[in-house]
């Protein structure tokens, strides 16, 4: 048995059938005791317990092939809950009797029903239920079998009224699932934030260190997996000191956070970037090669240099240098890391405010002075 739909995948429904068959052990358990104790015949015991069974499997079948997803309700809760209604009122006429144990069994039902079902459903299923119980009572009747009257009506009439509250109960089972359900996405969203915090700068809002080599590791691992090319940016702000002994602290600060905020506005969402330690940064561009990269530092660096920055009052043009180095197949993070920084101190050598690539033979591929 299993839950309404709600865009499910199919292996969530086989894992939740795990109830609907569980819920379906409990009743052939209560038909089993039922027969010891001389409640029902055991040739009805053994019928019921069999296509209890019956049923499971076929409705396992329907979900495990995929038919069931053509229907609005993928677990065809209603559609198995129907289905062991009828069987529980063929049970009561084959026991030639309305024995307290049938009327269980069809409460045990219905309380797989409460967990899975919208309130209208059920109380279509329990006009159902009470059809075909009361169906089976007639027919005990007209076939001239000796049955106690007044027990068998007043057994429908607790059984109708224990269905209806059933049915009504649902809606405040639905309104809880729907609480907790919004709870836990709730903590979900919390958890992802917390740790989306943890792995920032707190001054600047990028990446830090910590998150930026593990994800370079990553990349290098996959880099070499999948034959494609990684590259890795180095930037540091020039005379970002001077910066501070000339206008304070908190210009220097303001500096950096503006940085950061042109560097996320020109690179690409597969990128990562973040503050690699005091003035200087670090850009991962998977899936590009050395000429690629050049051109993305160019972007960056040229958006740097247009910002303006009213801590310094228009006094002073903030700019950047960059070096840049693409992996070599097999080789480490950590000497990737190095190669930048190389590219990155001979681009400060020259002057900074320029953009250097190193090549495979150690030597600068491009560098461009601004």
């Amino acid at each position: 048995m299993e839950e309404k739909g709600n865009g499910d995948s199919p292996g969530r429904h086989l894992r939740r059938s795990r109830l609907g068959a569980g819920a379906a052990a409990v009743m052939a358990l209560v038909l089993a005791l039922a027969a010891v104790l001389e409640l029902i015949e055991p040739e009805a015991a053994v019928e019921g317990c069999g296509a209890l069974a019956a049923l499971v499997l076929a409705f396992y079948v329907l979900m495990r092939s995929g038919f069931s997803r053509r229907f609005a309700d993928p677990g065809m809760v209603a559609a198995q809950l129907a289905a062991a209604f009828l069987l529980l009122a063929y049970l009561t006429y084959r026991a030639e009797d309305t024995p307290a144990a049938i009327s269980v069994l069809y409460l045990v039902a219905m309380l797989y029903g409460v967990l899975r079902l919208e309130r209208t459903t059920l109380i279509v299923l329990s006009i159902v239920a009470l059809v075909a119980h009361g169906t089976a009572i007639f027919l005990l009747i007209d076939h001239g079998h000796r049955i106690n009257l007044a027990a068998s009506w007043t057994q429908f009439g607790a059984l109708a009224l224990a269905l209806f509250w059933f049915a009504y109960l649902s809606g405040a089972v639905l309104r809880l699932r729907a609480r907790l359900s919004e709870a836990h996405r709730a903590l979900h969203d919390l958890a992802a934030d917390a740790r989306d915090k943890a792995s920032r700068d707190p001054l600047t809002g990028a990446f830090h260190r910590h998150h930026l080599v593990e994800a370079l590791e990553r990349e290098v691992s996959r880099a070499d997996r999948v034959g494609k090319p990684l590259s890795v940016a180095r930037l540091d702000l020039d005379r970002l000191r001077a910066v501070n002994e000339d206008y304070g602290h908190a210009a220097g600060d303001a500096v950096l956070r503006r940085f950061a905020a042109v560097a996320h506005g020109v690179i690409r969402d597969v990128d990562v970037f973040g503050r690699y330690g005091g003035k200087e940064f670090l850009l991962v561009m998977p899936d590009t090669d050395l000429k690629g990269a050049l051109i993305a530092a160019e972007r960056m660096r040229a958006a740097l240099e247009r910002e303006y920055l009213p801590e310094l009052r228009g006094e002073r043009r903030v700019t950047c240098t960059i070096g840049i180095a693409q992996h070599r197949k097999g080789g480490s993070a950590t000497h990737l890391l190095g190669r930048a920084e190389s590219a990155l101190n001979l681009g400060k050598a020259a002057g900074r405010d320029r953009i250097v690539g190193l090549g495979e033979d150690g030597r600068p591929l491009a560098a461009e002075a601004r």
